[in-house]
C-alpha cells in the first residue's frame, strides 16, 4: 500500500500487525522451556521476521518507521528471552545475546540491492 503522498506508513504498520499475529500464535513455542533459546530466535526469524520484511524493498524507511520496526523486533525479542521488568537489558546486549542485526536497515537495503 503507498499512499498518495508516496508514504508506506500504512504498509507498515499492516505488515508489523500481520508480524504480531504471527508472534501470537507461537506464544506456546515462546514459553517451551524445552526449546533452546537459539532454536527460538531461528524460529522467530523464519516465522516472524519474514512476515514482517516481506515487501520491504519498496518501503521509504524514515527514522519513525525504522523506530517502529525496531520496537517491535526487540519486544519479541525480550518476550522470547522472558526478559520482563524490572528486569532491564541495553538493545545492543539483547541484539548481541540474540545474533540479531542492530539494525533492520541493513536488511532492508540488502533486499534493495537484489532487485
Amino acid at each position: 500500500m503507498v499512499a498518495e503522498n508516496g508514504g508506506t506508513s500504512k504498509d507498515i504498520n499492516s505488515r508489523i500487525q500481520k508480524a504480531r499475529g504471527s508472534f501470537s500464535k507461537l506464544r506456546k513455542v515462546w514459553l517451551n522451556k524445552s526449546l533452546r533459546k537459539d532454536t527460538k530466535i531461528k524460529i522467530f526469524n523464519a516465522c516472524v521476521k519474514y512476515v514482517l520484511l516481506y515487501g520491504c524493498e519498496t518501503w521509504l524507511v524514515t527514522k519513525e518507521i525504522q523506530r517502529k520496526i525496531q520496537t517491535f523486533v526487540n519486544r519479541c525479542l525480550r518476550y522470547i528471552l522472558r526478559i520482563w521488568w524490572p528486569n532491564i537489558i541495553s538493545n545492543k546486549d539483547l541484539w548481541k545475546v540474540t545474533g540479531q542485526e542492530d539494525n533492520f536497515l541493513f536488511l532492508i537495503y540488502n533486499k534493495k540491492k537484489k532487485i
